[in-house]
């Protein structure tokens, strides 16, 4: 009997050194940190539920070993800016033709894997646009705060301060408007009668319609998108975009510095994408993300003279959107120079690392391919393509199609909000 008790005692106590020297192992493997912080959607899948791991049989040896390259690199290289405590509340303010899909998506997914409750439209793609936002327009799931707001409105600044907790950061995102013009013609061609008063392709149709702006409006009358013919970002934001009164630029500009924590810069994308991980004390991992819904066209040394040529004459048609762009523009590198350009670089090249490592999990090929090229055809009916457009968009790897990150990071925008709203919805019910 009396062996019997030592032997029992014996087996507790190396049972519970086995235990502790467990516990303190997982404890070094965190660096000390607590597991109930909000997940990088990146790490979330690739970590908790091993996707890298769900292959076809088809290239399976080589695409596993690939994958779990990947999962290494990034667990073990997981990229704090700084020590701050993360945010989860933000409001971004999607406007058009800026790259802000693939912030969108980025929201998205953080979203999603934290289980925060994002506000999404009666529509799920617009909270009533070209309207002003309207608590109306969001579809209600539940009687807790919203975290996010990141699908397109028209801001109305004081409504979306009362909807969202106290101290939630404002974002959005800027793009130099000779571009932007350009592409939102040729985009929204379809949809904008003044556009139509000139052909939709041609070699002088976009020079031609710039040449006449004023008399095409004019002659279109009013209509639901005409917003988009003249300053459409100053429209987004909430502000007259037929008025190129200096005296009320300047004040829109005043205000907006005091509304927005930052403004983005889609032709410095990376640089803002560190700053908005700064921000919101996020990982590098937190912000990777690819091109999305962007036109594609040819590279032509004659094209590109007419482009630059076609690009000042927007400018001068689009002058609120001219003096935005370059304001924040501006305030955009004074935050970069007190980040520290050093800093920046380094935050910089890692984030494209951190691309390049997805980009090689889950693209085939080079990268992105003209919508036309898409092999997966379920995929490529949910790629939102207007008429006479080229739209980019990536095919996967064998078997990349069952990771979960891979096919978020290149879900078209309808396709990914509908998912994360019905996910959202039977956890909120």
């Amino acid at each position: 009997m009396q062996v019997t008790r030592r032997k029992y005692v014996w087996i507790l106590c190396i049972g519970w050194v086995i235990f502790m020297f467990s516990w303190n192992l997982k404890i070094f493997r965190n660096n000390g940190q607590s597991t109930l912080q909000p997940k990088s959607a990146i790490r979330i899948l690739q970590f908790d539920t091993d996707p890298f791991l769900q292959t076809s049989t088809q290239g399976t040896d080589v695409t596993v070993q690939r994958s779990v390259n990947v999962k290494k690199q990034i667990k073990d290289n997981t990229t704090k800016i700084n020590d701050c405590k993360r945010k989860t509340n933000i409001v971004f303010i999607k406007t058009h033709k800026t790259a802000s899909t693939a912030v969108q998506n980025i929201l998205l997914r953080y979203g999603l894997h934290n289980n925060l409750k994002i506000a999404f439209p009666k529509d799920v793609h617009d909270f009533g646009y070209p309207q002003f936002f309207s608590s109306q327009s969001v579809a209600k799931q539940g009687s807790d705060p919203y975290n996010i707001v990141c699908h397109h409105m028209r801001m109305k600044y004081d409504v979306l301060k009362g909807f969202m907790p106290k101290e939630t950061p404002f974002v959005t995102i800027v793009r130099e408007p000779g571009q932007l013009f350009e592409s939102t013609f040729d985009y929204m061609w379809g949809i904008v009668p003044s556009f139509q008063r000139v052909p939709h392709h041609g070699n002088t149709s976009i020079e031609d319609w710039l040449d006449n702006a004023a008399t095409y409006m004019r002659a279109a009358g009013s209509s639901a998108y005409g917003n988009f013919a003249k300053n459409s970002m100053f429209f987004d934001l909430g502000y007259n975009n037929m008025i190129d009164d200096d005296q009320y630029i300047e004040k829109a500009l005043a205000e907006l510095t005091k509304i927005f924590d930052l403004v983005l810069v889609s032709d410095y994308f990376d640089e803002s994408m560190v700053l908005f991980a700064d921000l919101l004390c996020w990982d590098l991992e937190d912000v990777a993300c690819l091109s999305l819904n962007a036109r594609s066209h040819e590279n032509d040394g004659n094209a590109e003279i007419k482009r630059a040529r076609i690009r000042g004459k927007a400018r001068l048609w689009n002058k609120s959107d001219a003096a935005l762009f370059d304001y924040f523009n501006a305030t955009l590198w004074r935050k970069i120079e007190r980040f520290g350009m050093k800093k920046m670089e380094a935050a910089v090249n890692r984030l494209k690392e951190i691309r390049s490592n997805l980009t090689e999990t889950c693209v085939e090929g080079e990268g992105a391919v003209d919508s036309s090229k898409i092999s997966d055809l379920n995929f490529k009916k949910t790629i939102f393509k207007p008429k006479g457009v080229s739209v980019a968009s990536y095919n996967l790897k064998p078997g990349a199609e069952k990771l979960d990150i891979c096919r978020q990071l290149i879900a078209s925008e309808n396709t990914f909000s509908r998912e994360v709203f019905n996910t959202q919805r039977d956890r909120l019910t």
